[in-house]
């Protein structure tokens, strides 16, 4: 492609921000595939996020290259040769770059979290950039930092700009799941599977600290799809070491009816007496074997585990890359139409943009309370 005919086709820029999660790199290559056969628009992958939009205006700052230069490089370099040259951070993406990839965990293009982003000078010159390369619209898939950024550059651009929720966390009200969450909840019941055996066999108490910072849900979610017979979230308030100490009662009544291990999800959020080093599972752990030397199970063994950022990685689950081409719809079909910018969303069975900033589209608490009562229901012994 000539410089002069990418710059006529008005190319879409897209972008990944923040952490990674299962479904992206199916994003990606479904953006780019309806770009490129249905709308026949150049899609330009950024590299690192926002990050790859700063260090290139800070290439041209520095002299190390000129507009023209840029747009040169951009048009010559495209798919997987501008992926592999390092100082390249906006490639013009092609088929081959996406071949394969809708399988795939992380993302192609990687990711960033940009401090320097949040300059409202740096702002103004990432925006002065998209323009000079002709720019149409902007997609960012990302968490609630991602899309803060998003509705920022919308604001002071004037351009279109297109939010996808990417997070595992699943903590953006607008929208029933985010890319990613069905991933998490699978990999966190493969984790359970395993930790199972080894709670059966020894009679223990095993205790798993999930992702989700301050949100409970992918933790009680992956509760009820694991079996695990406890989910600890910040939602439900502050964790004291009496509620510690009444569960591992609990749990002493139902070993005395039969059952013979306990499997506690602690997500990461959990607001507790500990130190700021301290893992939540580590610290729910020691205080349950401290309650159970004061009971009748004194044999009764605890284990912790934090799984991490296991949970971002991977294959993602079917419905994440299927998420991730409805997603993919969404935002070409707003930025054919020419639209406002907005945030591609699931509701009720629906796929649709809403305006960016949009209210809750439903009662997150009470979903949460009803998820939690159904699961108390269904692991009472």
């Amino acid at each position: 492609m000539t410089i002069p005919q990418l710059l006529d086709q008005r190319p879409v820029a897209l972008l990944f921000s923040g952490g990674d999660s299962p479904g992206m790199n199916a994003f990606l290559r479904a953006a780019v595939r309806l770009g490129m056969n249905r709308n026949e628009v150049p899609v330009l992958g950024i590299m690192d996020g926002y990050v790859g939009l700063v260090r290139t205006v800070k290439q041209l700052e520095a002299g190390e290259t000129s507009l023209e230069k840029l747009r040169r490089s951009i048009a010559r370099r495209p798919g997987l040769l501008g992926l592999r040259v390092k100082k390249q951070h906006i490639v013009l993406m092609d088929h081959e770059s996406v071949s394969g990839i809708v399988v795939k965990g992380g993302i192609e293009l990687r990711t960033a979290r940009s401090q320097e982003f949040r300059n409202p000078e740096r702002r103004r010159q990432v925006i002065q950039l998209l323009r000079d390369l002709n720019v149409r619209a902007v997609i960012v898939c990302g968490g609630d930092g991602s899309l803060a950024g998003a509705e920022i550059m919308q604001r002071e651009s004037g351009l279109q700009v297109i939010g996808v929720p990417g997070t595992i966390d699943n903590d953006l009200p607008i929208t029933d799941y985010s890319l990613g969450v069905q991933s998490a909840i699978e990999t966190l019941v493969r984790a359970v599977d395993s930790i199972k055996d080894t709670a059966r066999s020894h009679r223990r108490v095993m205790v798993l600290e999930t992702m989700g910072r301050d949100s409970g849900e992918l933790t009680q979610l992956a509760a009820i799809a694991s079996g695990a017979e406890y989910a600890l979230i910040p939602e439900d308030g502050y964790l004291t070491s009496d509620r510690i100490r009444a569960m591992a009662e609990e749990m002493e009544t139902s070993f005395k009816r039969g059952r013979t291990h306990s499997i506690v999800l602690v997500a990461e959020g959990v607001k507790m007496d500990k130190q700021t080093w301290e893992s939540p599972a580590w610290v729910v752990s020691a205080k349950l074997a401290e309650a159970f030397r004061h009971g009748p199970y004194k044999d009764i063994e605890t284990r912790a585990s934090v799984l991490g950022h296991l949970q971002r990685g991977g294959r993602p689950a079917p419905f994440d890359s299927i998420l991730a081409a409805e997603f993919a719809e969404v935002a070409w079909h707003a930025i054919a139409a020419g639209k406002d910018s907005g945030i591609t969303v699931l509701q009720n069975g629906e796929y649709k943009l809403v305006p960016i900033g949009s209210p809750p589209a439903s009662d997150r608490p009470a979903r949460l309370q009803r998820l939690h009562l159904q699961h108390q229901a269904l692991s009472s012994w």
